[in-house]
């Protein structure tokens, strides 16, 4: 794993998130989110490859209704739904990289969570390029912190106790397949990304969209920017087997999905949920 952080900490004026912020963010991670009870454990570790710093180690779905949720993706995708340590909070089984569902959330977003080499300096970059970031606590799994981006997204940094995590391979159906970063600007992010994660960025195929890469190579699960949107927020697009099977399921379970569409990659169809949370499904080519 590379470091690319080491940076300065400033003496007088604090910046850490609002502390109501971080104590929520802080306790969604103990409770549903990266419970060392249930998440990450060695019998899971099916790959050789384990995480590089920027590297997602844990992503959680916000939304308002977690019982909601469960039901809709466990039908949809087919995950293994347990509870989590609270009524808000759900864990699935069986994926990489690890997912949860935080429910009583009005903002409907994918919360990240990345591995990084060196909390302290992850800290201090993310600081220094305008976001914020609380500091660390220790918890079982290692060292983490709640952070929001220079345009207020919500995400965390977490620096692993030792153990090392496995990272995202191929998905198989249910596990994230790639994940969108929407920004309103796409030039900020980018500063800003590169500044704390060392990513580098390449044209996509769209307007203000953006390949993210770590020292030429695809992060896991594959990553992309998208600028120009109306609000912050991280979009997951969902392998599936059988992308028609996959489109009637949303629709049946009270979601909305358009027709799948051809890409490169294979096919595409663009949904909501039966809460309004937008995502993708993909069926890859092999």
């Amino acid at each position: 794993m590379r470091d690319p952080f080491e940076a300065l900490r400033e003496q007088v004026r604090p910046v850490a998130p609002d502390p109501a912020f971080a104590a929520r963010l802080r306790a969604r991670l103990e409770r549903a989110v990266l419970d060392p009870a249930h998440h990450w454990r060695r019998d899971d570790m099916t790959t050789g490859t384990m995480l590089r710093h920027g590297d997602l180690g844990y992503a959680s779905l916000w939304l308002p209704d977690a019982a909601k949720a469960a039901e809709f993706y466990g039908d949809v995708l087919g995950w293994r739904i347990a509870p989590g340590s609270t009524e808000q909070g759900r864990r699935i089984e069986g994926v990489t990289p690890s997912l949860g569902i935080w429910g009583g959330q009005e903002r409907r977003t994918l919360f990240l969570c990345y591995a990084v080499d060196d909390i302290a300096a992850a800290i201090e970059r993310i600081r220094a390029a305008g976001g914020t970031a609380g500091e660390a606590t220790r918890e079982p799994y290692g060292l983490i912190s709640m952070c929001q981006d220079d345009q207020g997204l919500p995400f965390a940094v977490y620096e692993d106790a030792g153990e090392g995590r496995p990272a995202a391979g191929p998905p198989h159906p249910g596990e994230l397949a790639y994940l969108t970063i929407e920004v309103p600007d796409d030039e900020a992010a980018k500063a800003f990304y590169g500044a704390v994660f060392g990513w580098e960025f390449t044209p996509g195929s769209v307007e203000h969209g953006w390949n993210v890469l770590d020292a030429g190579r695809e992060l896991r699960p594959m990553t992309g920017l998208w600028g120009g949107r109306a609000e912050a927020r991280a979009v997951p697009m969902y392998a599936v087997a059988d992308i028609e099977a996959g489109v009637a399921a949303v629709r049946a379970k009270g979601g909305t999905a358009g027709d799948p569409v051809a890409r490169p990659f294979g096919q595409m169809a663009e949904c909501h949920d039966d809460q309004g949370c937008f995502f993708y499904l993909g069926r890859l080519t092999p």
